[in-house]
């Protein structure tokens, strides 16, 4: 049987297909994916940014949020704080600031929030839903970036209007010390046609942004075009224009946009990069889809994990939601071994694999 240890403090959807949905009331403390407010509730972090390299005798770290609706923010240092942004904050952009210390000295400063209403301007990264540039902002202390801005700041409603969409214009501009790799559900939560400027400029100027780019960064994002994406990786020097060994570039149609310099079509463009395909435990209908981001969560009663998968492999399927992320497990005909999961429908019995360790 499964072993949850402890797996969401938020509310858990299970749903067999053939079976329909449970719903496992939380029973839990906050844990370390989520943030514990004032009140002692827990709301799931949704995007992370790591800083440091303050001086000895302290320095803010000042960032700016365009939205309507609540902002939920654990500094890292032991401060927890929710900010109510009105319809004011969409015209006005509200300021974040939190004094650090100690150039030895990492904080990750973490993000939660539930908006309704994004600005409808977009011609200054002022109108970004996020920012760590212009006015007192510090972009300088940027390290790292993680987690998803798609789940911070989703796509509203159907996606139709220009203030459902999030806009991230200029968002990280001139984050020097930012580096990567970018997390491959950053825009996840985010559907629909962009926006103009929904992505232009938002990396211009991160000189040690490495790594590749996400295969799938943008996926199931619409008509983007250099009208929402120029310059979004301009004057970066360490972003890979081959995909390095253990993965495999894939053309995404966007290249011409991810270009560093002022060359125009001279200019290597970045490139986007998919990972070689892992051997799994087990191999449904002849593919081995990606593991979702959380599998390792899942254990068996002997410790083992028990491999999620990020699509559909089999008709039958037992599905796990946590957030805006859906993982299946693959069910098979018959009784599994020690530590895998039987389920009965009927008469009929299916489980997950043959999971025992090797």
């Amino acid at each position: 049987m499964l072993n949850f240890v402890r797996f969401l403090r938020v509310q858990i959807v299970i749903c067999i297909v053939f079976f329909g949905c449970l719903n496992a009331a939380p029973a839990f403390a906050c844990t370390s994916d989520e943030i514990t407010l004032s009140n002692g509730n827990c709301v799931p972090a949704q995007f992370s940014m790591t800083v440091g390299g303050f001086p000895s005798n302290g320095d803010d770290f000042t960032f700016y949020v365009s939205a309507k609706g609540t902002l939920y923010i654990d500094w890292g240092d032991g401060y927890t704080e929710t900010k109510t942004l009105g319809q004011n904050n969409l015209n006005n952009r509200m300021s974040l600031t939190r004094k650090f210390y100690d150039t030895q000295d990492t904080y990750t400063i973490r993000l939660s929030g539930d908006f309704s209403a994004y600005p409808s301007k977009d011609s200054s990264y002022s109108n970004a839903c996020i920012s760590i540039y212009g006015g007192y902002a510090t972009p300088e202390y940027l390290y790292g970036i993680s987690g998803s801005l798609g789940a911070l700041f989703p796509t509203l409603n159907d996606g139709t209007s220009k203030t459902d969409q999030p806009l991230f214009y200029q968002a990280f501009y001139n984050a020097t010390n930012l580096k990567g790799p970018l997390p491959p559900e950053l825009f996840n939560g985010i559907h629909g046609n962009a926006r103009t400027r929904m992505f232009s400029g938002m990396f211009y100027g991160c000189t040690n942004l490495d790594g590749y780019i996400p295969y799938n960064l943008f996926n199931g994002i619409n008509n983007i075009s250099t009208t929402n994406m120029q310059d979004i990786f301009k004057n970066d020097t360490k972003l890979a224009t081959t995909c390095p060994q253990g993965t495999t570039q894939v053309t995404t149609g966007y290249e011409d946009m991810w270009k560093p310099g002022t060359s125009g079509a001279n200019a290597t463009p970045r490139v986007a990069c998919k990972p070689d395909a892992a051997a799994c435990d087990h191999s449904y209908n002849g593919e081995c889809p990606d593991l979702c981001s959380f599998a390792s969560e899942l254990k068996a009663s002997n410790g083992t994990s028990i491999p999620l998968f990020a699509e559909r492999v089999t008709t039958h399927t037992l599905c796990v939601k946590k957030d805006n992320t859906t993982c299946y497990i693959p069910l098979e005909n018959g009784i599994g071994g020690t530590g895998s999961l039987n389920v009965k429908n009927g008469n009929d019995i299916y489980h997950a694999g043959q999971i025992d360790a090797q």
